[in-house]
């Protein structure tokens, strides 16, 4: 295999290239996905149920904030452009405090909730609202909360042009509009999700580039570290777009994993300083030294993102299987660049940086109580990430708090009681209307806002669907909060004798997105014990290998979720998977360090000599390396998006205990184990 990979060395560049090249064409149909429905769709809830979860997608919430307390001439104004509104073509209806509805009292027909014929009726209708409290108003009357539902928006410029002319139509010099939905929040993830991919793969780039050209001091391997970066990912996306039509949201964390894979092994490949004169020669015993440890580490961490293949929700299914082909696409890319950098010569005279030596000697003698302090730094973090372990979702997960989208969201959730949709569906015939009226009051009671009530109101639908239905919206307050809240509707509803099943997207969000993290870290797991089996079974099935391989990775990265624990840190979907992606990431370089001890050992050195290789040759790569991903990583923690700032500074934080792991304690467990 060594000698093909070198003697059609020329035939596979040709091959990289011409994949480069296909690659770059089918990018120019680049489309991300953001399709929250098919995660819903495989609930076991029942299809009724679920199609009256989906159509929540067509609602948007619209909040018109004035400067100051509104007048009748402003509410006459606002009234006039809703009316406006309710005409265009993309508008089925619209709920706002202008058609809301109040009953005075059981069994009398509801009435207008609000009246603007003239000044006095105005004047009135602002008594009743005091009176009879409306959702769809603030209490300082600045706020006013129109529910939108729409139709026939297909596609991604129908939906942006809607939005545009939604928030034109309305705002004023005196006022600022504010809009939410799921529609929303897909157009704004859609084109943000683009231009910070580009923005922080450009930056990363740079301050890579630095570090390796200081690291390196030649152009030519940095250039070569890069292009085969961009290749890879060029690779990733266009497989993607191929395959499924599209990119999953969750695949722009792929350069940031294609960049710490890549970097990564290039630095173990050219952690050496030999002369050589057979250059075949040299490719192949350093394939046999580094390469083989190098697809090691590309199989192990390629098993923890297949363990997203066995997931039944189909982003993260596709995920797991480009990612996985990415990795191997990128070693191909890897081993056939570097047999041209021997070729080339280009590897010879790298520069030696003596400082680093000093910081391994820092860590590598620790001893005494220092080193005991440190072990039960690791034991102690470890065990506080076991206690503090718990499982939550937030539809706001997704996004920092610094975000626009999260304000935005935030507002509506402080004014208007939230923008998590919930749908109660009563099964009860011919319910009486002071049982309905119980029955919201149940609703209100857990903090929920009822938004329309056809039981209540029936002609408020013309749908057969929407009949026997309460459409409500709560705050987003995590799926543990919510199941308790949900738990306590449906018992107390129970008591007054109504049956109620729960809906909407907000209801399921929670169900699926907390059953999905379960099923991700359970993945993880698994995943984790292959990697233990794997090194067993090429280690002539010496058991020790077992906890030596898992220690060194499971530990440090026990021990930084132990360091998030202090600052509020929950499993949740969104970052779950992370921690996948992060443990198949840090395990490279404990098994590099393993390999060159076992390497040392096979070729018949004594264990202390063993140990000296990996610190003057294995320890600097590792070191590094962890520089690199911290560095190409730092620009990533300004990410709007947490999925992408949790990647950066879980993996930082884990990279560097996994640099103090690896070169403090390993070494005393080879020593200890492997002989």
């Amino acid at each position: 295999m060594i000698r093909i990979y070198w003697k059609y060395r020329i035939y596979f560049l040709m091959i990289i290239m011409a994949s480069f090249l296909f690659s770059l064409f089918m990018l120019s149909d680049f489309k991300i996905f953001y399709d929250s429905e098919r995660i819903i769709e495989l609930t076991n809830v029942d299809k009724d149920v679920i199609d009256k979860a989906l159509d929540d997608k067509n609602i948007l919430l619209l909040c018109v904030n004035y400067e100051n307390t509104t007048e009748y001439d402003d509410w006459l104004l606002l009234n006039k452009n809703i009316e406006y509104l309710k005409k265009h073509k993309h508008v089925q209806n619209i709920r706002s405090v202008f058609n809301e509805k109040y009953t005075i009292s059981a069994g009398m027909l509801p009435s207008n909730l609000c009246r603007l014929t003239n000044y006095e009726n105005y004047l009135s209708t602002l008594k009743k609202i005091q009176q009879y409290n409306s959702n769809y108003i603030s209490s300082d009357y600045q706020s006013f909360l129109f529910v939108v539902k729409i139709k026939n928006l297909e596609n991604n410029d129908d939906k942006s042009n809607f939005l545009e002319f939604l928030k034109n139509s309305i705002t004023k010099n005196d006022n600022t509009v504010f809009i939410t939905g799921q529609i929303k929040s897909e157009i704004y993830m859609q084109d943000h999700v683009t231009n910070e991919l580009v923005l922080f793969t450009i930056i990363s780039s740079l301050l890579c580039s630095l570090f390796l050209w200081f690291f390196l001091r030649n152009l030519w391997l940095v250039f070569i570290n890069l292009i085969s970066v961009f290749i890879s990912i060029s690779f990733s996306f266009a497989l993607s777009i191929l395959l499924f039509g599209g990119v999953e949201l969750i695949m722009i964390l792929i350069p940031a994993i294609v960049f710490v894979i890549v970097i990564s092994d290039y630095m173990h490949l050219l952690n050496n300083n030999y002369n050589y004169i057979n250059k075949y020669k040299f490719f192949r015993k350093q394939i046999l030294k580094i390469g083989i440890p190098v697809f090691v580490t590309s199989l192990t961490t390629s098993i923890g993102f297949l363990s997203f293949t066995f997931s039944e929700v189909m982003p993260l299914f596709r995920f797991g299987i480009i990612t996985t082909i990415t990795i191997f696409f990128a070693l191909f890319i890897i081993i056939n660049l570097y047999s041209f950098i021997v070729d080339f010569n280009l590897n010879k005279n790298i520069r030696d940086i003596t400082f680093f030596n000093s910081i391994i000697n820092i860590i590598y003698n620790i001893r005494g109580y220092k080193f005991v302090l440190v072990s039960i730094l690791f034991i102690v973090l470890s065990i506080v990430s076991i206690k503090n372990f718990s499982v939550d979702n937030f539809i706001t997960d997704e996004i920092n708090d610094s975000s626009d989208l999260f304000q935005e969201i935030s507002l509506f959730d402080k004014k208007f009681g939230g923008i998590k949709p919930v749908t109660f569906i009563v099964k009860n015939d011919n319910v009486p209307i002071h049982i309905i009226d119980s029955i919201e009051y149940v609703i209100t009671s857990n903090g929920l806002v009822i938004d329309f009530n056809t039981v209540k109101y029936p002609n408020l639908t013309r749908n057969k669907s929407e009949k026997n239905i309460i459409k409500c919206r709560m705050q987003d307050l995590g799926s543990v909060e919510s199941g308790l809240i949900f738990n306590s509707i449906l018992q107390e509803s129970s008591q007054i004798g109504v049956d109620l099943e729960i809906s909407g997207v907000g209801f399921l969000f929670d169900r699926v997105s907390n059953e999905m993290t379960f099923e991700v870290l359970l993945g993880l797991i698994i995943a984790i014990f292959i990697i233990g089996l794997i090194f067993v079974a090429i280690n002539k099935f010496n058991w020790y290998y077992f906890p030596i391989s898992l220690i060194p990775n499971v530990i440090p990265l026990l021990a930084s979720i132990g360091i998030l624990s202090f600052f509020g840190f929950y499993f949740s979907l969104s970052n779950a998977f992370i921690l996948a992606i992060v443990f198949g990431l840090i395990v490279d370089d404990s098994i590099h360090i393993i390999n060159s001890y076992r390497y040392s050992r096979n070729d018949g050195l004594s264990i202390s000599k063993s140990i000296k290789r990996c610190h003057d040759f294995t320890f600097k790569a590792v070191l590094k390396t962890s520089i690199v991903i911290v560095v190409t990583l730092s620009p990533l923690i300004f990410s709007e998006f947490k999925s992408i700032s949790q990647l950066s500074y879980i993996t930082m934080i884990s990279a560097v205990l996994a640099l103090i792991f690896d070169i403090l304690i390993l070494p005393k467990l080879l020593i200890r184990y492997i002989r």
